[in-house]
């Protein structure tokens, strides 16, 4: 299978699978710490079995809020660090001996995940020093005052050094947000450059259009009075031979003007809308080649023209490929919207080819043209073909 995409997608680090990977260490981080303090609970202390099994249940209820943080934070991010706050508060109690280890490991990670959110000093601050509360009552209660000081000092540590990478990692971030950013600008640049071009396309050909038929018929109206004033004198073998001349001249025109309109095909679509254009194209395909074609096409509404241009030629230039190379008796078309994406799928029942050859065969740029047609539209192709299986071309355009 072949996937195309956009500029945007291209991106030096993807950031929703970074979030991902960064969301799956923690995790992992999370379980290592709540096994550490497990097993510092049975060298230090006894384990029993029922807390054990309770701050089992307390750290999986956390991962799974962590899990879904990023739309728990969007609304009521405080309460997001409240409960997971309270959560490590809790299990540091079920097992007091591990305890440390679940505070050194989760508080610094909750005020970690504050930077990320809040990018408020206040905030953070906030986070902290409830967090740092947590902390100092949970060793003071379990340990007592003596050993304050001691755990004190390796909270801050463990948080400095937490809270340096959070702060690096944030920039990274948001460096690359930046930069999917400007690479959106850059496609959008991109496609306004291609419209450009290809309305001062269309005012070219209908200069060439408008220059064939005046010059055509300025040619041809001469001749004819030529012809009226030889009648007149009763010359008929000139008359005749200006006639012969004037029949070749209007052809001629004929031929330049059709060339020309066909060009000018973008300027119709205006007038139209997809669901017509695209039963011309399946008319015309199925008047040509005789091979039968079931389809399936709905209205699309609020499809600019510039999109449905490149959609036709879509259409066009798959019909062409099944029509030179396919060999197929039957093709199968649907166009319809789905949510708010146009799919159009084109699918035969010919010999179908190997997918690693699209854009191997010199001089057969086909394919390639259909893959630079969808980047334009910010779309996404997909061609799926085996020798014998036929092919199938799925596009999905934004609409």
């Amino acid at each position: 299978m072949s996937k195309f995409h956009t500029y945007k997608d291209f991106t030096i680090f993807n950031i929703t699978d970074g979030f991902l990977i960064s969301k799956i260490v923690n995790i992992f981080w999370i379980i290592l710490i709540y096994s550490g303090a497990l097993i510092l609970q049975y060298l230090k202390g006894v384990l029993v079995i029922q807390s054990a099994v309770t701050t089992t249940l307390i750290i999986a209820i956390y991962i799974f809020i962590y899990w879904f943080s990023d739309s728990l934070t969007k609304k009521r991010s405080w309460l997001y660090f409240f409960v997971q706050g309270s959560l490590i508060f809790v299990s540091s109690f079920l097992v007091p001996k591990g305890s440390p280890v679940i505070l050194v490991g989760l508080l610094p990670l909750l005020v970690a995940q504050s930077i990320i959110i809040f990018q408020n000093n206040i905030k953070i601050l906030i986070v902290f020093t409830a967090a740092y509360c947590f902390y100092g009552t949970a060793i003071w209660l379990n340990y007592g005052l003596h050993e304050l000081p001691i755990y004190i000092l390796i909270f801050f540590i463990n948080v400095t050094i937490v809270n340096f990478y959070s702060v690096i990692y944030n920039r990274q971030v948001h460096a690359r947000l930046r930069m999917e950013s400007y690479l959106h600008e850059l496609e959008k640049a991109h496609q306004k450059v291609e419209q450009l071009t290809l309305a001062n396309e269309r005012q070219r050909m209908a200069r060439d259009l408008h220059d064939t038929l005046a010059q055509g018929l300025a040619g041809l109206i001469m001749q004819l009075e030529a012809v009226d004033a030889h009648l007149k004198n009763g010359n008929m073998n000139r008359s005749e031979e200006i006639i012969q001349k004037s029949m070749i001249r209007a052809r001629e025109t004929l031929k330049n003007a059709r060339t020309a309109i066909d060009n000018l095909r973008e300027m119709a679509i205006e007038e139209t809308d997809l669901y017509r254009e695209a039963l011309k194209q399946i008319k015309g395909f199925t008047d040509a080649t005789s091979i039968h074609v079931n389809y399936e096409i709905g209205q699309v509404q609020k499809l600019s023209t510039f999109k449905m241009e490149h959609c036709l030629y879509i259409l066009s230039e798959s019909l062409a490929n099944v029509a030179k190379h396919a060999q197929a008796e039957k093709v199968r078309i649907v166009i319809k919207k789905i949510n708010h994406q146009l799919r159009m799928e084109i699918e035969d029942d010919g010999i179908g080819f190997k997918e690693n050859t699209i854009g191997n065969n010199l001089g057969k740029y086909g394919l390639l043209g259909l893959y630079e047609r969808v980047r334009l539209i910010n779309g996404e192709i997909d061609i799926k073909s085996m020798p014998g299986r036929g092919t199938k071309i799925k596009v999905t355009v934004p609409i």
